[in-house]
């Protein structure tokens, strides 16, 4: 992607608030309806665990037992892929593009290149090795999907989203996803959302995804195989603040116009 000189990033502090403001956030940069919006990097963390799902889950779908005795708050994205544990072992970066702007391209899969560049350029900063994840990769891992020997347990893992990889997102050397990747395209702008896993704790998600004893045990199993946090890949705990200077850092080396923090706004928990 060539580097581009247009407007100014605007860099939102990190807000750590109740998920639903920060899905309520996301759609209000979609919006449209205030003065026309810089680029934008939003960080954020959910101030408790909670569950997100993806615009088709269903919360039917769900140990509706185990959510309970978890007592997890349960949310819902306007973007594709499916659940996530949101909390403080999970690092969201929504980033809004307006209209026009050069990131946004006509192929929806290669909208996501520049993105995940990114990540694996940030975390090459903190001393982690990762890659992409290229389109021809995940085509496989969803081929699975159909194939009747792996199609059952496929559809039970692919009810986390880091229990699947799609195009661009960010894994370690070995496969494990350590970046998810979505989105959102309206006529006002594109918002491209990641979550970058700081820790990885897959019980939560095996007893609320598994409706049986044998889902669980899988999920148990396998999830651990397909994701992994960013701790365990650096061998040290990672601070926010870390993650968020070299991301910012990244983005810079491939703008001519560094993305420069305005003076603190207002914070959207604070609206």
């Amino acid at each position: 992607m060539a580097a581009t000189d247009d407007l100014a990033w605007r860099i939102l502090p990190l807000t750590v608030a109740d998920q639903q403001v920060h899905l309520d956030y996301g759609l209000r940069l979609l919006a449209g309806n205030e003065a026309p919006q810089p680029p934008t990097l939003y960080w954020s963390q959910a101030n408790k665990i909670g569950l997100v799902l993806g615009f088709s889950q269903k919360a039917a779908q769900l140990n509706v037992e185990a959510l309970r005795q978890l007592a997890l708050p349960l949310y819902q994205r306007q973007a594709g892929g499916t659940a996530v544990l949101v909390g403080p072992d999970l690092l969201a970066l929504d980033v809004f593009l307006p209209p026009g702007h050069p990131f946004i391209l006509a192929d929806v899969v290669e909208s996501y290149r520049w993105l995940g560049e990114s990540w694996v350029a940030a975390l090459d900063r903190l001393g982690v090795t990762t890659r992409l994840v290229p389109p021809a990769e995940a085509r496989a891992q969803q081929a699975l999907l159909k194939q009747p020997a792996t199609a059952s347990r496929e559809a039970v893992l692919r009810r986390a989203c880091y229990g699947s990889l799609s195009p661009y997102e960010v894994v370690a050397p070995d496969q494990r996803k350590v970046v998810g990747l979505t989105m959102i395209r309206r006529r006002t702008g594109s918002l491209l959302q990641s979550g970058l896993l700081l820790r990885w704790e897959v019980e939560p998600l095996a007893l609320v995804l598994g409706q049986t004893a044998e889902e669980q045990a899988l999920l148990r199993r396998e999830l651990p195989r397909r994701a992994v946090g960013l701790e365990t890949l650096a061998g040290r705990a990672v601070s926010v603040a870390e993650v968020m200077v070299a991301f910012e850092q990244a983005l810079l080396a491939r703008c001519f116009s560094p993305p420069t923090p305005q003076k603190r706004p207002t914070s959207p928990a604070e609206t």
